[in-house]
């Protein structure tokens, strides 16, 4: 009786497979192309980019691996996959980036991992090693932005990412005035120097900011009086209707606003925040009883932030080494829904609260690198309660009532836990900040 060739359960499951992963991918809006000779790569995939639909000429190839029965080290949520040193020394080799798929087809599941992810055996052993987390390695609608981010990783001029069609609420840095004066006053000056005009106003115990000079006129938020600004003026003055600023197409007529506003958000809050003219930053003081740390409240049910810590050299705290102040550029931008207080916030070192620190810069970047994006979330939100905080917790009244951070509906969306760098705790510095602060004493 002559000898038949066979069709193995193997064969059979092996097939299953790499028809599992086509259907997958083509399911998932992505192009499988099959491999007419295989050599260690079953197929490839072709990655086409969600929102435009064009094909990207970007190929990832496919090692495929399937059982009917349980992977290596199975549980209910990981496994593990043992493979030759020499299919990883020839997957690495290659131009393109290859993954494994393993499957079971006649359950349906299906999981993805990059070769990169293989370890090399331990001594004594010869396979590699790749493990699986059943859930945060599915390929699914899930994950696939994962894969996305992966393959185009490193590749200039690669636009293809995990965009997808939905509707996401973006929150912005923008804090959107409510209220500001209704009038501006104006008038000429004869003294028409900013660097005479300031002293001059101070030996006469005028204190106020909310002015600014330009073009030979004093304009201010606040009617001008004897013993003030109406000193300084030749003749009377005159007054504005905040709208026409406000709302004026002129670029010159905007800027003197922004600054007409800047200057007014520093009268009102003067007696917490400084102004570093150099830097253009406001800056939180350092506590006028000479405390070594200084917490804010923004809300009557949330704790606050410590805006101001003073650190030591020693572990008993009798040497001073610096100071760290919450800070933040403050830009006023007019928008679509009117205007608003651009906020990026920051950090300023002193060496007693008052003197800069020569170095304080450094100290700056330092802290910007190990900040995550909730910790940049996290400020920014402090900022904006903190100038929009109730009237309970503030002072005396303030001209300038401010909203919200204003929010953006797009209609593009990616899954943010896709572009995180791995391991990596982005909810780390979310409420306090104070990781950041403990890594400078």
């Amino acid at each position: 009786m002559a000898l038949q060739k066979t069709y193995t359960e193997s064969d059979q499951i092996g097939e299953e497979g790499q028809r599992l992963a086509a259907l997958t991918v083509t399911q998932l809006g992505h192009i499988w192309h099959d491999r007419r000779v295989d050599h260690g790569v079953d197929g490839a995939i072709e990655l086409v980019d969600p929102l435009r639909r064009a094909a990207s000429n970007v190929h990832l190839m496919v090692q495929s691996k399937a059982t009917a029965k349980r992977f290596p080290g199975e549980t209910t949520s990981s496994f593990h996959l043992l493979l030759d040193a020499n299919d990883v020394t020839y997957w690495r080799g290659g131009s393109n980036r290859v993954v494994v798929v393993c499957s079971k087809p006649r359950d349906g599941d299906i999981w993805w991992a990059p070769v990169d992810r293989a370890t090399p055996p331990p001594p004594g052993r010869k396979s590699w090693r790749i493990e699986f987390d059943k859930e945060q390695d599915r390929l699914d609608a899930s994950t696939v932005d994962q894969l996305l981010t992966w393959a185009a990783n490193d590749r200039p001029g690669q636009e293809i990412s995990g965009r997808q069609r939905r509707t996401e609420i973006l929150e912005t840095n923008l804090l959107q005035i409510t209220d500001m004066p209704q009038e501006i006053f104006f008038g000429p000056t004869w003294q028409s120097n900013i660097r005479r005009l300031g002293p001059a106003l101070r030996e006469r115990g005028y204190m106020r900011t909310d002015w600014i000079l330009r073009g030979g006129q004093i304009y201010s938020f606040t009617r001008p009086r004897q013993g003030g600004l109406r000193d300084f003026l030749d003749g009377g003055f005159e007054t504005i209707d905040t709208r026409e600023w406000a709302q004026s197409k002129d670029s010159d007529t905007t800027s003197m606003f922004a600054d007409l506003l800047r200057q007014a958000l520093l009268e009102q809050e003067h007696r917490n925040l400084r102004y570093h003219s150099k830097k253009r930053l406001f800056v939180f003081r350092s506590p006028r009883d000479g405390r070594d740390a200084l917490r804010v409240k923004v809300a009557p049910n949330k704790p606050g932030r410590t805006v101001y810590q003073r650190y030591f050299k020693d572990d008993k705290e009798t040497e001073p080494k610096d100071c760290r102040h919450y800070a933040a550029a403050v830009r006023f931008v007019d928008t679509d829904v009117g205007w608003a207080a651009e906020i990026n916030p920051t950090y300023h070192f002193t060496f007693d609260g008052q003197r800069d620190l020569p170095w304080g810069e450094d100290r700056v970047k330092g802290m910007k690198k190990i900040e995550k994006n909730a910790a940049v979330r996290g400020l920014t939100g402090f900022w904006g309660e903190y100038l929009g905080r109730p009237p309970e917790l503030g002072e005396g009244q303030r001209p300038l009532q401010f909203g919200h951070l204003m929010q953006l509906q797009v209609e593009v969306g990616i899954n943010d836990k896709d572009w995180r760098p791995s391991g990596g705790d982005e909810e780390g510095h979310a409420d306090d900040g104070l990781s950041q602060q403990e890594l400078w004493r």
